[in-house]
């Protein structure tokens, strides 16, 4: 008996170790104060340096848009074809084809002219969005799936702890 005790609280240890890790990156699940300092788990201060700005660039150049332009032309013609005419009936009339190409070219100027604006704010609301469900719903959840992912090597770094623990209890006793 007393020859398995070494082996089993080293095996004990390596698995506490390999389950305390996945636990540390994510406690606390919100930001703590203590003695005046602000704590916040290495998962969330990882993803509060996700820096959106970073990438707005990319997606607020005119490329970004011109790619679209073939989109918002079709749906703005469905628009003025279709939709317009089933609500408004009465604009039919007066609007023919050449009104609007009109109608689609002003759009077009105004939402080339809005669309970095638009980019920068949705990415903004996305961002704020995106931390607090990091902070309260995703944390829970990822913690849980890394704990389940992480069970073969806990289980390892068990078997591992106890073999570790025999060779020393064979140093222990040959001594």
């Amino acid at each position: 008996m007393q020859m398995l005790l070494l082996p089993s609280l080293v095996a004990l240890l390596g698995w506490f170790i390999s389950w305390g890790f996945i636990k540390v990156l994510f406690f606390p699940r919100s930001t703590k104060q203590f003695f005046g300092k602000h704590w916040q788990s290495p998962f969330a201060k990882i993803a509060h340096q996700i820096s959106i700005n970073d990438l707005l660039p990319l997606f607020t150049k005119s490329d970004s848009f011109n790619a679209l332009l073939p989109f918002i032309d079709n749906e703005l013609d469905v628009f003025f074809k279709e939709r317009l005419v089933q609500k408004m009936p009465v604009i039919s009339m007066f609007i023919g084809d050449k009104t609007i190409t009109q109608l689609k070219e002003v759009f077009l100027e105004e939402l080339e002219k809005l669309f970095p604006a638009l980019i920068s704010q949705f990415s903004q609301i996305a961002k704020e969005e995106f931390l607090l469900n990091i902070e309260t719903k995703w944390s829970k959840e990822l913690e849980i799936y890394l704990l389940k992912a992480s069970q073969k090597i806990r289980i390892m770094a068990f078997c591992l702890g106890f073999i570790w623990g025999l060779v020393i209890q064979f140093i222990l006793s040959a001594i």
